[in-house]
């Protein structure tokens, strides 16, 4: 970023004290990265007080620090006092956004929001200089953060924006202030925060209030319904239904979509037919704000996202869908439908682990995955965790095509003599699951299961 005056940062806060006239190189809320120079916003956590490290800021090279009000003076350290700290870093945030002269793009929703940000980012690119949320850094502290470390000359920006707890939306949109508001989609998810589906649409909704343009996706429909009731610009909706959707959408034998959309065709990297919602979603930011079609649907075709969502891996003759980092029915159902498509003959093994945050009807929404789970029949289902104890009752039923174990380490231990090493597996849970801690274990080339 460049240097930014202590005055600017006083009059950015609102505060009418006479600020030194120094410059700060960077803002930063971790002592252990800490320019020479830096503003150093002290943040309050569950575990942790940024109050409590303000000398060992200063020693580490901070000039200045934003401090709750009535923190006593720190030698050596220029403070600007603020009724609450992570507000003022919001607004600092704004301040660096307000700088950016092209699209400004904000993507919630209940699933799709990192491969839709990585999508969009892309199509942006083939215009702008494009900084986008990099990781997960997709709440309070994440958003900020990823905006003030927007590089000089950056035209556009793409910001994700997740929700665990109502009003968190809203308090986004104040940050980002998006001239394009995408909302993927609204299921079941995060309820222990919200307490019911309407109450997440409500909020992942709030991010379209401002926005010139809104695009949204077409699951469930009353998201458009909704969706049109609050807009108070245009609002397009986008996927495989909708005002913008492709021609005609077909899987190869990896679960990659190809979509044909009028004369073009777009071959995605990505598996599952889900991620072409998304690349529509895409597709119809980049129509309204007249971007290069051609150049798009290139981009569309090289994009890469996180590990974890959809991730294929061919390990030898096994085939995994690696797609635990986040899971709620909605993203349950379109794994088994990947799975299903993965198929095409072979072995097919799914692994399954729990759903996490889904409030009082967590037990009603793992049954009915788990009926989905049973109609799909793989030849090995491994259930961990939650589902281990849901599919107890159907050991008689399932025999030795059912492996249940108490986490993923057990379940690789039990799983891996079980694979002759050409199945497809498809592993899907909550990201506290970490269900990624069975791969060593079924994809050791010394397992006996898969030696040569």
């Amino acid at each position: 970023m460049r240097p930014l005056s202590a005055r600017r940062v006083s009059d950015i806060l609102g505060l009418d004290q006479m600020a030194e006239d120094v410059e700060y190189s960077a803002i930063v809320t971790d002592t252990r990265r800490m320019p020479t120079g830096a503003l150093f916003v002290a943040l309050k956590g569950e575990r942790y007080d940024g109050h409590d490290h303000l000398a060992a800021a200063r020693d580490a090279g901070a000039r200045g620090a934003v401090v709750r009000t009535g923190t006593p003076p720190v030698e050596g350290l220029y403070l600007h006092p603020v009724e609450d700290t992570l507000r003022a870093y919001g607004w600092l945030a704004r301040a660096r956004r307000r700088e950016i002269p092209g699209p400004v793009v904000a993507v919630t929703g209940t699933n799709g929001k990192t491969s839709t940000k990585e999508l969009v980012a892309a199509v942006l690119a083939t215009r702008y200089q494009t900084h986008a949320t990099r990781l997960n850094l997709n709440n309070l502290v994440g958003v900020p953060q990823t905006i003030l470390a927007a590089p000089d000359g950056t035209e556009s920006l793409v910001i994700e924006a997740g929700a665990n707890l109502p009003g968190e939306i809203a308090r986004y949109r104040e940050i980002v202030e998006p001239t394009v508001a995408v909302v993927t989609n609204v299921a079941a998810g995060h309820l222990e925060g919200f307490g019911s589906l309407e109450r997440v649409m409500a909020e992942k909704l709030e991010l379209i209030r401002g926005a010139p343009l809104a695009v949204v996706g077409p699951q469930p429909p009353a998201l458009a319904i909704e969706a049109r009731a609050r807009a108070p610009g245009r609002l397009v909706v986008a996927g495989l239904e909708g005002e913008v959707r492709p021609d005609e959408v077909v899987l190869d034998p990896q679960g990659r979509p190809t979509l044909r959309i009028g004369a073009r065709t777009i071959r995605l990297p990505l598996v599952g037919r889900h991620l072409a919602v998304n690349a529509m979603l895409a597709w119809a930011v980049a129509e309204e704000l007249g971007l290069d079609l051609d150049e798009v649907a290139d981009a569309l075709s090289r994009v890469v996202v996180p590990g974890g969502r959809s991730e294929l891996q061919q390990i030898g003759g096994l085939t995994i869908l690696n797609d635990c980092y986040n899971a709620n029915p909605a993203s349950f159902l379109a794994a088994i439908e990947t799975a299903q498509s993965l198929r095409t003959g072979r072995r097919l093994v799914f692994v399954a682990g729990g759903m996490r945050e889904l409030g009082p009807d967590a037990d009603r929404l793992h049954a009915e995955v788990a009926a989905h789970l049973l109609a799909l029949a793989p030849e090995l289902l491994v259930a961990v965790g939650e589902f281990a104890d849901l599919f107890r009752s159907q050991r008689d039923a399932l025999g030795d095509r059912l492996i249940l174990a108490g986490d993923p380490v057990e379940a690789g231990a039990l799983l891996a003599p079980r694979l002759s090493g050409d199945e497809v597996v498809v592993l899907k849970a909550s990201r506290g699951v970490a269900l990624e801690r069975i791969l060593p274990a079924i994809t050791s080339q010394t397992a006996p299961s898969l030696e040569a």
